[in-house]
């Protein structure tokens, strides 16, 4: 018995497609090889997303858009050098002082009965006192070789220029590159998107400019309490805690445990007080501060939130962590009105036929 000739099959794949995956192919490379700029434009994207409600703002009484934008760069940059100018050489004076005396702290807070017990097994004391003091006799070797190079602080400087000029240019330019992107698709689409997008930027503006404001406000109750329980350096643990309230849900832990740990080199009583203070103030921030400083802009829950600081704080670090909340909330925007017809579609299913 013959068997049949065996069948010979062809895969035919157009130059069309072999053309797309090229380009995509491509673009992926491109955007490896060149991930710190765009890096520095997604900043630069996300704070003028952030400062576009203001300047809308103005422009509905009747500025130009280029000028209340080049008025809001210039007021945050004023308001910025004021307070760099006001607080540098007093936190510098104070974050010198304070690491130099960071082995007389550790030598109080190890004699405490809470600590003496936990840090005097395997010479972890002393160890800790010798680096501690090796830290604070090589302060001023760090400044030194921190003038040494100059070169690298200036290319920052001209990397931190670049990415205000690109904040300033998409803020003055953000309608006209939305309306052409808008031009390649259907008025249905604009209409069903457009929406989506000014929630987006709303979510954006209100994550930054409210992240801002409760770290303000951390930091004045941090240095507050510090000054009342007689802390050493309350301007330095002030600004500590607002700095590290910008990281949302894992910074303010951080710093309460800061704070509560330099009071126990004053006494057992302001360690308690200081620990009182930062839960209450932590349960009124997570439940009165946040709801009345973002609203309803950006609803994400807990478990949302710390994933998205973790994610993010593992691919751009510290400022990805900052940056996670705003970023989360567009995407949970965009996948709410994405998913929303089949949502509907699943809820008609689900409903009970009369009769």
């Amino acid at each position: 018995m013959d068997r049949p000739p065996a069948q010979r099959v062809e895969v035919i794949i157009p130059a069309r497609t072999i053309l797309l995956m090229l380009v995509v192919v491509g673009l992926v490379a491109l955007a490896l090889l060149s991930l710190g700029t765009l890096i520095s434009i997604f900043l630069a994207a996300v704070l003028a997303l952030g400062l576009d409600p203001i300047v809308t703002a103005l422009v509905a009484r009747g500025w130009g858009r280029a000028r209340a934008a080049l008025v809001v760069f210039t007021l945050m940059f004023v308001a910025l050098f004021v307070i760099v100018v006001l607080a540098t050489g007093p936190a510098w004076d104070q974050i010198r002082e304070f690491v130099q005396k960071l082995p007389e702290y550790w030598d109080e807070l190890t004699e405490t009965p809470v600590f003496q017990d936990l840090v005097s097994t395997a010479d972890a004391d002393e160890k800790v006192r010798n680096a501690l003091a090796e830290l604070a006799q090589g302060l001023p070797e760090a400044a030194s070789t921190l003038l040494g190079i100059a070169g690298g602080v200036f290319g920052t400087v001209l990397s931190l220029v670049t990415l205000t000029f690109l904040s300033l240019f998409l803020l003055m330019e953000r309608p006209a590159i939305t309306n052409w992107l808008f031009g390649f698709v259907a008025p249905d689409t604009e209409r069903r998107w457009r929406p989506v997008l000014d929630g987006s930027i709303i979510a954006v503006s209100q994550s930054l400019l409210g992240n801002i404001a409760i770290s303000v406000v951390a930091a004045t109750v941090a240095g507050l309490s510090a000054w009342l329980f007689g802390l050493p350096f309350p301007f330095v643990l002030a600004v500590i805690a607002g700095l590290l309230d910008l990281i949302p849900q894992v910074g303010a832990t951080i710093a309460s445990i800061i704070l509560v740990a330099v009071a126990l080199t004053v006494s057992t009583e302001a360690a308690i007080g200081m620990l009182i203070i930062q839960l209450i103030y932590q349960q009124l921030e997570n439940y009165v501060v946040y709801p009345i400083v973002y609203r309803h802009a950006v609803e994400l829950t807990g478990f949302t939130t710390i994933v998205a600081v973790l994610i993010a704080g593992a691919l751009l670090g510290v400022v990805g962590a900052i940056l996670a909340v705003p970023f989360a909330a567009v995407i949970k925007t965009v996948l709410r009105e994405a998913t929303a017809p089949r949502r509907e579609r699943m809820a008609a299913l689900r409903q009970v036929p009369e009769g």
